[in-house]
């Protein structure tokens, strides 16, 4: 009796172990499942919400850096038109050639530079040609015949200059049929110029009382060089 007992027993504690055997792999099986499809669930939205973190930090880097493209070539056209004005204003200025009071030097339509700073640190010349305002309204282009200090006189179609002709003239051949306000003479103060058109007998300049002496303070530069046309690049004398 005692051993059929046992044997009951025993086989009850059998039984129980393989039945807890089999929960146990049942259990951590679907548990094994579960976290396997969570891992990937939880994987899938990561690399999801990293993408989408990489595509974001794309997307604004491409923003800041077409900005600072902007705003580079915005800063650059400033710039230049800055440089551009200050060019302009105060060392060199295009100016086009209207008329023919300097033929045969120039002619109309001729574009010229005028040098507006650095003629001033020898001071003009005589057959300097230079750019002038008339009356802040026009801007006149003719060639310096009379220094400060000088007296010029015209007399039979000649140019003298303290009494003395002016011999070499590079226009000597052309005789003037008008004299002006320079027939018995003119002296020129410590800041004044006398000017001539190339075209002597077809220019309006110091001859005509309207026009008178060159001031100083009426000079926007000196002539420098010839741009226009291409065929008459180069340096002006």
């Amino acid at each position: 009796m005692d051993e059929d007992i046992i044997k009951t027993n025993n086989d009850l504690i059998e039984d129980s172990l393989e039945f807890c055997a089999d929960i146990y792999e049942y259990y951590e099986v679907d548990d094994i499942n579960k976290f396997k499809k969570n891992y990937y669930k939880k994987n899938k939205l990561i690399q999801k919400d990293e993408t989408e973190k990489v595509i974001i930090v794309k997307e604004q880097a491409d923003e800041e850096t077409g900005f600072k493209l902007y705003a580079k070539i915005v800063a650059v056209i400033l710039m230049s038109m800055i440089l551009a004005r200050l060019v302009n204003a105060y060392l060199i200025q295009e100016t086009i050639v209207n008329g023919s009071s300097m033929h045969p030097t120039f002619e109309s339509a001729d574009k010229l530079l005028i040098d507006k700073l650095f003629y001033k640190v020898k001071n003009l010349e005589r057959y300097d040609v230079i750019v002038f305002h008339y009356h802040d309204s026009s801007i006149y282009i003719k060639r310096v015949i009379g220094l400060p200090g000088e007296k010029i006189t015209i007399r039979k179609g000649r140019v003298y200059v303290n009494g003395r002709i002016l011999d070499d003239d590079p226009l000597i051949n052309d005789t003037m049929h008008y004299s002006g306000i320079a027939k018995n003479g003119i002296k020129l103060g410590k800041d004044e110029y006398f000017v001539l058109g190339d075209n002597r007998n077809n220019s309006y300049d110091s001859r005509y009382e309207q026009v008178g002496v060159i001031k100083q303070s009426s000079i926007i530069g000196k002539v420098w060089i010839r741009i226009f046309p291409i065929s008459k690049f180069g340096a002006v004398n």
